[in-house]
């Protein structure tokens, strides 16, 4: 029995008409395989481009991991950084705040300096000048209690102490101590000063009438000019015309006000103490009890009331009720 034989394929190859025709006997199980291996050939390929596809993928994934990781550690720096530059400008800007605000104080403080030089510089630096020589215990007792302590600048101390912050380029730390330490004493300087100038005001140093040179009789023994016999006559006399202003010589409060047989129309003024002023023989009383008055102010006119020669005010000191000398507090 003879096999069949397998067919076969023929591949004709005709180059030209003027070429020979070849033609080539192929298998059909080469016809088969062919596409097979060509499917595996490019299968291949295509899995080679997949892994090294996806080596690259797995490389550049890490330098990007790498890079998101380095950028991701920079801006955290620079947001760190930022944070920090960010509190150094608010603590400037709170510095600065307070370093206007200090100025302010400063110059507010400056203007109140020299306020206080103007209003109590002359007495804090003539005070025992302006008092008189022979002022009373009480009156020099109560000025030395008020004489500013050691921490309180002078007048000139503080002028010394303003220059120095303008010269000192603003400081923040000087400025800052000068400021409080003058804030904590201007307080109590002027309070010193006004305390003062109020004892001093309050001495009766201002002549009680118009005329200063009409001193008709003085203080201490004298001859009666109605009995003729020597009686200590405990003020001075200043005359002048009938109708004539009498001044308060110092700032105090009316205490009495009345007339009698003796003094005639008369004024007591109480100038703390225990000084007192009086005022004898007006023709007419303007003061009122109870009243304050100031140095200068009018109390009442001249006149000749009660024991009286003549149109004059009776002018008397006392201290503790005991009568002194007017003229070692009259200017």
């Amino acid at each position: 029995m003879k096999r069949s034989t397998k067919p076969k394929w023929s591949f004709v190859l005709m180059r030209g008409a003027d070429k020979s025709v070849r033609q080539f006997k192929v298998s059909r199980r080469s016809i088969v395989a062919a596409p097979a291996v060509a499917v595996l050939a490019l299968s291949g390929c295509i899995a080679a481009l997949q892994i090294r596809s996806a080596f690259k993928i797995d490389t550049l994934q890490d330098e990007m991991s790498q890079q998101s990781d380095s950028f991701t550690r920079t801006v955290h720096g620079k947001d760190a950084s930022i944070g920090t530059l960010q509190e150094e400008i608010d603590r400037l800007n709170r510095q600065t705040e307070e370093l206007k605000s200090k100025i302010s104080d400063l110059r507010e403080l400056e203007s109140k300096l020299k306020i206080f030089i103007e209003q109590y510089g002359r007495l804090t630096e003539t005070s025992a000048s302006s008092m008189p020589a022979n002022a009373d215990s009480a009156t020099l007792d109560a000025l030395s209690e008020l004489q500013p302590s050691g921490s309180t600048p002078t007048p000139q101390e503080a002028r010394n102490l303003i220059a120095l912050a303008e010269q000192s380029g603003l400081d923040f730390r000087q400025i800052s101590s000068l400021v409080d330490s003058m804030e904590d004493t201007m307080e109590q300087s002027v309070k010193q000063a006004k305390a003062r100038q109020a004892i001093l005001d309050r001495l009766p140093t201002r002549w009680p009438t118009k005329s200063s040179s009409k001193m008709t009789s003085g203080f201490g023994y004298r001859s009666d000019p109605f009995t003729g016999k020597s009686t200590f006559h405990a003020g001075i006399d200043i005359g002048g015309k009938h109708g004539d202003p009498v001044f308060s010589a110092g700032d105090g409060t009316v205490i009495e006000t009345g007339s009698s047989s003796d003094k005639g129309n008369y004024v007591i003024i109480d100038h703390h103490n225990g000084l007192k002023t009086v005022y004898m023989h007006l023709s007419r009383i303007e003061a009122k009890e109870e009243e304050e008055v100031v140095r200068g102010e009018k109390i009442g006119l001249m006149g000749s009331t009660g024991r009286s020669t003549g149109a004059h005010v009776h002018f008397q000191v006392m201290q503790k009720d005991e009568p002194i000398n007017p003229l070692r507090y009259l200017n």
